[in-house]
């Protein structure tokens, strides 16, 4: 059994909890959590990070707390060279992700930032179709979002465009972005950022992007579809994990994202951390010419 600990007690870290025990190879060891006392009775309880990385009882950690402490755990772990899973985003600048990529390479960390689609059966398949039809796509659109959640500080686009853009890149990793504009539409409330963004743009110069995502869409919203020159189309539910050419039905997935990671961590190796942070430093720059976290 593979000891793995916790940081972040929050409504995700909850659903992480879940999985991991679900699995068959994970033993959730410890948590770290300054305030939620659920745990106590059924799993090491510590107050800081530090505490846990000294105590040396895990085998890996998963991170599931705000960005800003992620470059703070790296330096932690850099010497003990103890395997992580990372929440998006990895980082909350550009700046601080460029000193991760650094203590990365240097140390040949492993470090998995947990994008979803990436780690989803589904994605595979659907990127098999994508790079099959490259040359007759004509459009793409993403429709990414839900009714919430909401905070005063952080823009949603943090919670939703990071998965849209890092889809993207994931996908057409060699292709060049270009002619990037965007619209917002903001509902009314001082205390909460209640806001859908249109980012609209090209790939390769002749492949039209629309990616609309925010936190006051009417239900969870997870969707990528490619139009072709025929105007065939090729959908990939990301909440069902299907995948769809013109409304027919081609392959569905029942594995979780967050159990199809932990699958594939159980075999991690540095030139996948690599590409991962590499996505996610290329997603942070995308993102950040328009909002800072």
């Amino acid at each position: 059994m593979i000891n793995i600990s916790l940081v972040g007690c929050g409504n995700w870290a909850l659903k992480i909890i879940d999985e991991i025990n679900d699995s068959k190879n994970y033993n959730l060891i410890s948590i770290v959590c300054r305030k939620n006392k659920t745990f106590k009775n059924k799993y090491n309880i510590f107050q800081s990070i530090e505490k846990l990385v000294e105590s040396n009882i895990s085998d890996c950690i998963y991170v599931a707390a705000l960005p800003k402490i992620n470059l703070e755990v790296i330096k932690l772990i850099k010497n003990k060279n103890i395997p992580l899973i990372i929440e998006k985003p990895v980082s909350d600048s550009s700046k601080n992700i460029k000193e991760i990529k650094k203590i990365l390479e240097y140390n040949k960390l492993i470090i998995y930032p947990n994008l979803t689609n990436y780690f989803s059966e589904t994605f595979n398949e659907y990127k098999k179709l994508v790079d099959n039809n490259f040359k007759e796509i004509k459009k793409i659109i993403i429709y990414e979002g839900n009714f919430g959640p909401f905070r005063k500080e952080i823009h949603p686009i943090w919670d939703w465009g990071f998965h849209s853009i890092s889809l993207l890149y994931l996908l057409f990793w060699e292709k060049d972005f270009s002619v990037i504009t965007k619209k917002e539409i903001k509902s009314r409330n001082k205390l909460q950022k209640r806001i859908v963004t249109k980012f609209m743009f090209q790939i390769d110069s002749k492949i039209k992007v629309k990616i609309i995502t925010g936190n006051i869409f009417k239900k969870k919203l997870r969707k990528m579809k490619i139009i072709l020159n025929n105007n065939d189309c090729i959908t990939n539910n990301m909440i069902s994990h299907e995948i769809s050419y013109n409304n027919k039905i081609l392959y569905k997935n029942k594995k979780t994202p967050i159990s199809s990671l932990l699958e594939r961590f159980e075999n991690s190796n540095f030139e996948i951390s690599k590409k991962l942070i590499e996505v996610s430093s290329k997603t942070t720059e995308f993102l950040e010419k328009f909002y800072k976290y």
